[in-house]
């Protein structure tokens, strides 16, 4: 990538840079469904059914390199599609590349798709629902139409039901409440997979926020198979992953109890998560933040466990507000596309990548210092 005639030399670039940074667009309103309660007092898992139930296929949809959590939710999901007589079936918006999702799709024999790699995927699906993720909802061309988003992080959408109770830290444990509601006891494969959920979602509840995922864990440990889960506990590290790592740890920079790093191309968004995890652990580190460029977009993934530190208002903070940017408390996601940047020639590639990393540290510092 480079910085070449159209921009007017470095001066100029490194201002675009920052209004890229910088953002611009408004967050609009949601309508969401917070406390398991809606303005008109129905249950969430009754406006679901009816979402649902218009149709005899539904296409569970989960983000690119999705999380164990995302996937576990998902197959909740499916049964309850199943107890109400509509078909589901999971599809991914992009590749599996955790190594953690890999096994997990692997264990539970999961039948899942990747959209684009079949175009005729989703035409016979009546509806779609997009489950787990922080980010925008998926973007089907309305083909079929995305009803309903179930996750416990805030979500920015207008005209789709969204299942997005704030006091769950798991998009396993509002799956789960989701079948209590309906009085669906799951099978012991489907409980195992939300247990397991359950807990990769609050980091083994360090990162629980309430009540509903002690009580949704204790509701599925008596049909769960906890031998499998242990299993599923100590996954393999990808050679990719593990570099991503390395690279994250060489190139931080820390203030205070804040760390900051650039880990450069990415092949998977899956493994910033695990570079951003792994940055708690070092010492003095509390709230850390890693950035890197992934299919011309830079991605930077926020984890926060001081309770006085919010990692969304970080990332919102730093880059404006945007459908891109997405999370919670704890664990936030933002992107933001390089647009014309993307096409620079290499000559002047790491003329950009210095500007990206001097602009991307210094509003990530600045977001925490005013947090």
């Amino acid at each position: 990538m480079a910085i070449g005639t159209p921009f007017g030399g470095v001066e100029t670039a490194a201002v675009a840079v920052t209004l890229l940074l910088s953002g611009g667009l408004v967050l609009y309103a949601a309508q969401s469904v917070q406390g398991w309660r809606r303005r008109d007092d129905a249950d969430p898992v009754d406006d679901l059914r009816k979402a649902v139930t218009g149709g005899d296929r539904v296409a569970l949809v989960v983000p690119e390199g999705p999380s164990t959590d995302a996937l576990a939710a998902a197959v909740g999901l499916q049964t309850l599609s199943g107890e109400w007589g509509v078909t589901a079936r999971l599809f991914a918006e992009g590749s599996i590349t955790g190594e953690d999702s890999k096994t997990f799709c692997n264990i539970f024999d999961l039948e899942l798709s990747v959209i684009g790699e079949n175009a005729d995927d989703l035409t016979d699906y009546d509806a779609a629902i997009a489950v787990g993720g922080g980010g925008g909802v998926p973007r089907l061309s309305n083909n079929p139409p995305v009803v309903a988003v179930v996750r416990h992080r805030p979500t920015a959408v207008e005209n789709v039901l969204t299942v997005t109770p704030t006091d769950d830290g798991a998009t396993s444990t509002t799956a789960t409440n989701l079948l209590e509601a309906e009085g669906v006891v799951p099978d012991q494969r489907v409980a195992t997979a939300l247990l397991h959920g359950v807990r990769a979602g609050t980091r083994e509840f360090r990162r629980a926020n309430g009540q509903q995922d002690y009580e949704a864990a204790g509701f599925l440990h008596t049909y769960a198979d906890l031998g499998r889960i242990e299993d599923l506990r100590s996954p393999g590290m990808s050679g990719d992953t593990f570099d991503v790592i390395s690279d994250a740890i060489a190139n931080r920079e820390r203030r205070a109890s804040f760390a900051v790093t650039n880990v450069g191309t990415v092949p998977s968004v899956s493994a910033l998560d695990e570079a951003a995890d792994t940055m708690l652990r070092l010492e003095g580190v509390s709230t850390a933040a890693v950035f890197g460029i992934h299919e011309e977009t830079i991605v930077v993934s926020c984890r926060a466990e001081d309770v006085r530190t919010n990692a969304l208002d970080i990332l919102d903070t730093a880059f404006d507000t945007s459908e891109t940017t997405g999370g919670n408390t704890d664990s936030a996601t933002a992107r933001v596309p390089l647009g014309l940047f993307a096409q620079v020639d290499a000559e002047h590639e790491e003329t950009l990548d210095k500007l990206i990393d001097a602009s991307t540290r210094k509003s990530l510092f600045e977001a925490f210092e005013s947090s």
